[in-house]
Parts: C-alpha cells; sequence; structure tokens
C-alpha cells in the first residue's frame, strides 16, 4: 500500500510541475528513483522478484530512453520516471502504465491535431499522461 500511495503523489506532483513549467527538476526525480531502489531491494529479499522481473520491469523505461537518445522525441525526465516506476508498479503495472500513457496521449492529441489546435512537432507534457495511466492501472488491478 506504501508503494501506490508514495507513487501516485509522486507521480501527481511531477503531472503538474509538467503541466505549469514544461520541465521536472531532477530533484523531484531522486525520490521516486531512490522508492524504486529500495522497492527492488524489498522484493529481493523477500524473494518476491528476481533480477529478470526487475529487469522487465524497467523496459518500458529503457525503450523511452532509447527515444530520447535516438530521437530527442521524448524528454529524459520522462524516461527516468518510466524507469523507477518499474520496480514501484512491477512488470505488468509498469507496462499498463506505459500503454496506457500512450493511449491516453493519443486520444488527447488527435482531436487537437484534427482541429488545428496543435502542430504535429507540438512538444506535450507526458507525465500527466503516466500518471493518470497509474492510476488506471492501479484501479484495474494490473499491480504486481
Amino acid at each position: 500500500m506504501w508503494k501506490f500511495v508514495f507513487t501516485a503523489l509522486w507521480l501527481l506532483a511531477m503531472a503538474v510541475l509538467d503541466i505549469r513549467e514544461r520541465h521536472v527538476p531532477i530533484w523531484m526525480i531522486v525520490p521516486g528513483a531512490a522508492a524504486a531502489a529500495v522497492a527492488a531491494v524489498v522484493s529481493a529479499r523477500q524473494g518476491t522478484a528476481g533480477s529478470g522481473e526487475l529487469l522487465r520491469s524497467m523496459a518500458p523505461g529503457a525503450a523511452m530512453m532509447a527515444v530520447v537518445v535516438l530521437t530527442g522525441q521524448a524528454g529524459w525526465a520522462d524516461g527516468a520516471v518510466l524507469a523507477a516506476l518499474g520496480p514501484l508498479a512491477g512488470p505488468r503495472g509498469c507496462a499498463f502504465s506505459f500503454a496506457c500513457s500512450m493511449f491516453l496521449i493519443l486520444a488527447v492529441s488527435l482531436p487537437l491535431l484534427i482541429l488545428k489546435k496543435i502542430r504535429k512537432n507540438t512538444r506535450l507534457p507526458y507525465l500527466p499522461f503516466l500518471c493518470a495511466g497509474y492510476l488506471v492501472q492501479a484501479a484495474a488491478g494490473f499491480a504486481g
């Protein structure tokens, strides 16, 4: 339960800042990364998650970081937050949160493109969609 409350509040705070400031400072990412490290160590000690599961949980974040490096079409904070979300939400929870966030950003950006409110290269804040995706996956019970 502590992981859900912490993660939801952490993502919500960063989502608000991402909307207002259009960037997220590193000091806001560090607590989530630290909590992710603690969650990984606790899971390993309890025998509930091995190194393979930890790597699978961080795969969406690694994919986002690859997009940052290869194309520059995403922010580094987006990849770092998604990678930290992995150990907190688990492989299924992180993958579902990521997929849901992509669907939500599509559902918002497509009508805006059609109505010509934004252009194809307009940068939208991603963390609000990731936060929404995390809350949807938590409500649907996909964590773990």
